[in-house]
C-alpha cells in the first residue's frame, strides 16, 4: 500500500518474491521494476538461473539481462550443471516452429556477453575458451544454433 501512495518502498529481500508477484496481479509495473533492481543485488552462482526464469516469467528485461550477463561470466562452471542444460532445452522449446537451426534467445545473449567487452589479445582468448565450453554442452545435448 506504501508504493501506490508514494511511489516508493524500501524492499526486504525475504519478502521480494511475495512482493513481486503481488505487483505483477496488481500491475504495477514500477513496483515490479523495483523488485527487480533488489533481486539483481542478489545475483550469485547458486540462484542465477532461478534468477533467470523469473525474470522470464515476470518479464523483467533488465534483470534477465543481468542474469545472462553473469552467466557469461560463469559459463565455464555453468556448462558443467546439469539445470544449465536444461535452461537451454527449456528456451528452445518455448520458440513456437523452431527449426534446428534456429537460435536460442539465452544462448545468444550469453555470446553477446562473452563477445562484447573483448579489447585485448588475452580476453578474446578466455571469450574463446567460454564459447567453446559452451558449444560443446550445446553438441552434448544435440542442440544447434
Amino acid at each position: 500500500m506504501y508504493y501506490i501512495y508514494t511511489d516508493n518502498t524500501e524492499l526486504i529481500t525475504e519478502d521480494v518474491f511475495d512482493v513481486l508477484c503481488v505487483a505483477d496481479m496488481y500491475l504495477l509495473p514500477g513496483l515490479k521494476r523495483l523488485c527487480g533492481k533488489t533481486l539483481a543485488k542478489t545475483i550469485c552462482e547458486d540462484n542465477v538461473l532461478y534468477m533467470w526464469k523469473m525474470a522470464k516469467l515476470f518479464r523483467l528485461s533488465r534483470l534477465e539481462d543481468q542474469c545472462t550477463e553473469f552467466m557469461a561470466k560463469i559459463i565455464e562452471r555453468l556448462v558443467e550443471q546439469d539445470e544449465f542444460a536444461e535452461l537451454i532445452k527449456e528456451d528452445a522449446a518455448s520458440l513456437e516452429e523452431r527449426q534446428e537451426t534456429d537460435s536460442i534467445p539465452v544462448v545468444d545473449e550469453i555470446r553477446f556477453h562473452i563477445t562484447s567487452n573483448v579489447q585485448t589479445y588475452s580476453a578474446i582468448e578466455e571469450a574463446n575458451q567460454k564459447l567453446e565450453a559452451l558449444e560443446e554442452l550445446l553438441t552434448s545435448i544435440n542442440i544447434e544454433c
